[in-house]
């Protein structure tokens, strides 16, 4: 990001993804710092963010300790949808209904966040 040094790129991370290629989630944020855009929430399984091994209050942490005050998205598949579920090699259900993902992960970032918690302002 440093290298392009464009106000038009920027970074988004995914939990899913940050549980298999990063070592420490919270130190990837922190790494990301100022360039991160947008943040997908998503169980290490595609599944309810929560319902994982994740250390979630150590993430939300670091997006409080970078001031990060995008939008943070529940990401998830269902193979209700079969190109999609193909592509992201969804091949059981995840949860016995799909609005549990939704419902339960909502939950969970509300605990997590605190819900009705000031969103910091955005560094300049």
């Amino acid at each position: 990001m440093r290298d392009i040094e464009s106000p038009a790129a920027g970074l988004l991370l995914d939990t899913f993804h940050m549980n298999i290629e990063e070592k420490d989630q919270a130190d990837a944020i922190r790494r990301a710092g100022r360039h991160l855009v947008h943040f997908h929430a998503c169980g290490t399984d595609r599944g309810v963010p929560g319902d994982d091994h994740l250390d979630w209050p150590a993430i939300v942490a670091a997006l409080r300790a970078i001031r990060y005050d995008g939008d943070v998205v529940i990401e998830s598949f269902t193979p209700d949808v079969e190109v999609i579920a193909k592509a992201a090699a969804i091949w059981r259900s995840i949860v016995p209904h799909k609005d549990d993902i939704p419902k339960r992960g909502l939950a969970h970032l509300r605990k997590v966040f605190g819900k009705g918690t000031k969103r910091p302002s955005r560094r300049s």
